[in-house]
């Protein structure tokens, strides 16, 4: 079978698919043709394929995470093509995907989130990047948010899990309501984020080039500086906080699997480390050096060494004060009985 005429076939089954991911499979794919006019069904023959993909730039290998995205591209394939034509054998049960270790997801960190908001922003940039921060809301479902979907306290988010109702803070909505033109839009600018002519609504691309470009302004460089950045940064703070509804949380991010919300629970440094400064055992090390480790030894309480020498160095500095204190003291104490015994 060509591959051609398969990949054809293949694209007209996820016509219902959202267009970037449309646009993804017929990436990949077009890859895969490149090295096979006609479909392979030896696995072996795949195999290699996969093992020697690299970058066309320079010539490099492929990062795992994008060796396993045409992997998972092409066992949707096969499987579909088996589906309409069964003497076409699927090998990709016997295909090994690429090792992906765990990498842990980019946040911002506090001061990264200080820098960014005291930059000279726009109102429409101000109120893009809060709302990303307040709701943890995908870049697309930004771009398709228009003024029907905002009410007070509340917005309505179309993404690729359909569409969901969301919590807004009140400066969120406050900020969002600001961009409102006082003359009606028309029916091509419902969008609440336009470009800066206030013509046409930004674009997926249009709101990544804005996010990576604030970044840089801010000093903030590297891996993931995007708007997806502040949705890690939403779901990483929201599951550390006391009192977290793991079940809200994803109604908020809009999880179609509640697995993809747990990741935010269960790789949280912030959780981690806050059960750290409960449970570690120098905490209870710490208690029991009161007044039984104030010798000659060194007392470790959370990384900080405390010797008896400077302790009583600074006891000794206590006492200087004292004695200062009541130095001065003293004469006006003097002074004071003097002029009543004269009296």
């Amino acid at each position: 079978m060509l591959t051609a005429k398969a990949i054809e076939e293949f694209m007209v089954s996820r016509g219902g698919c959202r267009p970037a991911t449309q646009r993804e499979y017929r990436k990949n794919l077009i890859f895969f043709s490149r090295s096979f006019n006609h479909l392979p069904e030896d696995p072996q023959a795949i195999q290699v394929w996969l093992n020697g993909q690299v970058r066309q730039r320079d010539g490099k290998a492929l990062a795992p995470e994008t060796v396993h995205v045409r992997y998972r591209t092409l066992r949707t394939f096969y499987k579909q093509i088996h589906r309409y034509h069964p003497r076409v054998p699927d090998p990709m049960p016997l295909v090994e995907p690429p090792t992906l270790h765990r990498k842990v997801r980019r946040t911002f960190a506090d001061g990264e989130l200080q820098r960014l908001f005291s930059l000279r922003l726009s109102p429409r940039d101000r109120a893009m990047i809060t709302l990303f921060l307040d709701v943890g809301a995908r870049a697309q479902e930004v771009a398709n948010l228009t003024w029907e979907d905002l009410v007070p306290g509340y917005a309505t988010l179309h993404g690729k899990t359909g569409e969901r109702v969301v919590p807004i803070s009140e400066s969120t909505y406050r900020l969002l309501t600001a961009l409102k033109p006082e003359v009606p839009p028309a029916p091509a600018s419902r969008q609440v984020f336009l470009s800066k002519r206030r013509s046409l609504p930004l674009t997926y691309d249009g709101i990544y080039y804005i996010v990576r470009t604030l970044c840089e302004e801010a000093g903030i460089v590297g891996r993931r500086s995007s708007p997806h950045s502040f949705r890690h940064t939403f779901g990483t703070n929201y599951a550390a906080a006391d009192g977290c509804d793991p079940s809200v949380l994803q109604d908020i991010m809009g999880h179609k699997d509640f697995k993809t919300t747990l990741i935010y629970i269960h790789n949280n440094a912030k959780r981690m480390a806050a059960n750290h400064q409960r449970c570690t055992p120098l905490k209870g090390l710490a208690a029991a050096a009161q007044g039984t480790l104030f010798s000659d030894e060194l007392v470790r309480e959370e990384g900080t060494l405390f010797s008896n020498e400077l302790l009583r160095e600074a006891e000794a500095i206590l006492a200087r004060r004292r004695d200062k204190d009541q130095a001065v003291e003293e004469p006006a104490g003097n002074q004071t009985v003097s002029s009543r015994g004269t009296g």
